[in-house]
């Protein structure tokens, strides 16, 4: 079984400079320095001609999960986030995103569409959350999902900080 992920933000910037700073390779370094105290590392970051592909993984403390969760945790729980965007073309670009773990079966996987909306953009991300655990895999599910929601609000701020930045 999985949750479903569905999710629309509007961005005070147009689609052009959303994507400008989603296939940034410094935009993304610059992220990951900000990060590092939390202990982000890069796994790849690959580019060019308007795409990127980048990968970023994170140890998380398992004694700050909900006790439900750190229980099941077996090992160190690293939590391994993939985005990849295509060319920005006719006013949209399509991407992917991944998150997976270590520790505990948890995949999450979908994909977005980044459109014009004069002045703005839209992203409008779909996807699907499964855990992989007899009986309480349901409930993980749904905080997992709104952690996920919750990064993804996270990076709208970050991009769209980098828009103003660098303008």
């Amino acid at each position: 079984m999985s949750r479903r992920i569905e999710l629309t933000l509007t961005y005070n910037a147009p689609a052009a400079a959303v994507h400008s700073a989603l296939t940034n390779r410094d935009f993304w370094l610059g992220r990951l320095e900000k990060s590092a105290d939390n202990g982000v590392t890069l796994d790849h970051l690959n580019g060019g001609d308007g795409t990127v592909d980048v990968s970023i993984s994170q140890v998380l403390d398992k004694d700050a999960l909900p006790a439900l969760v750190s229980k099941a945790v077996k090992g160190d729980l690293v939590l391994t986030r993939g985005e990849a965007w295509g060319p920005f073309e006719n006013g949209q670009a399509n991407g992917t995103f991944t998150v997976t773990t270590t520790g505990l079966p948890i995949t999450a996987k979908g994909s977005a569409v980044l459109t014009d909306a004069g002045a703005q953009s839209t992203l409008t991300l779909e996807g699907d959350v499964e855990v992989a655990i007899k009986l309480i895999g349901g409930a993980i599910e749904g905080m997992v999902a709104d952690q996920v929601t919750d990064i993804l609000r996270r990076d709208q701020e970050a991009i769209e900080g980098w828009v103003a930045a660098n303008a």
